[in-house]
């Protein structure tokens, strides 16, 4: 379990054993006692944190719809009666009745704080991520030195869009809260394709450290293959691999996102 305390709110993540090294959140605000649930799987160890401090669940966010993010939803929504489910529109015939739709531009208020929703399609049409202060909550959308696949609902133009427009306008100090632990396989694969980068060398023996998050969007512009598309030297690399790749960035994501598919 890993605690990092923030001016009013406290966030909470632990990594769920026994998954595809899945990660839960949850969100407190300190003052009241109100606190937000983030893509559950594991909710007996949700709960268990809850009863200890004595929270109370207002929301369960929901980044998608996959089953590994939602399953968790409706054992903490028997527990807290006036709590709900709080996902995009387009999925919510994928959650319990007891449920409202978020998008791009909303405020979800629980206690005295608020997260900001903003919509990061690609892995999937829905996704969304949260952020509140300096702390961005992503889901599968990127993780350390890569990003989500579309191979179940996805879109890899969407997700390319997301990458080229939609991260780059975010702050570089937000701290990355992910989905999914995938960092040494990922920085693995960015060293294959470059292996001269200092920075994904540095992050990488930063691994066996239990460090949490393990990066934030500022760090990830220093090495992440997914945001360095118009990179000179990464484009070169690729097209020793495939000549025939066009020298375009979405051409480049794609291509990315294919080699990551079979490494």
């Amino acid at each position: 379990m890993n605690v990092i305390n923030e001016d009013g709110f406290s966030v909470y993540g632990f990594r769920v054993g026994e998954s595809d090294s899945n990660y839960n959140y949850l969100v407190a605000c300190e003052q009241t006692g109100q606190c937000v649930v983030i893509d559950p799987l594991d909710p007996i160890t949700v709960l268990e944190i809850i009863r200890k401090k004595d929270y109370r669940v207002r929301y369960v966010l929901n980044t998608h719809a996959h089953p590994d993010h939602i399953s968790g939803n409706n054992p903490i929504i028997k527990v807290f009666l006036s709590s709900k489910i709080l996902i995009h529109p387009m999925a919510l015939d994928y959650v319990a009745p007891r449920s409202e739709g978020v998008e791009e531009g909303d405020e979800i208020e629980f206690g005295e704080q608020r997260l900001q929703v903003i919509h990061t399609p690609g892995h999937c049409p829905e996704h969304l991520s949260f952020i509140i202060g300096d702390n961005i909550f992503l889901g599968d959308t990127v993780f350390v030195s890569g990003c989500g696949n579309v191979k179940f609902r996805g879109r890899i133009e969407d997700l390319y869009e997301t990458f080229a427009f939609r991260l780059p306008a975010l702050s570089s100090r937000l701290r990355m809260f992910c989905g999914h632990d995938y960092a040494e396989n990922n920085l693995r694969f960015t060293l294959e394709l470059t292996p001269d980068s200092q920075n994904a060398q540095s992050k990488l023996r930063e691994i066996p450290e239990d460090r949490f998050p393990r990066s934030t969007l500022g760090e990830e512009r220093t090495y992440n293959p997914f945001m360095r598309t118009d990179d000179p030297t990464l484009v070169d690399l690729l097209r020793e691999k495939d000549p025939s790749l066009k020298n375009d960035p979405m051409a480049v994501f794609v291509k990315l996102r294919e080699l990551r598919n079979i490494w």
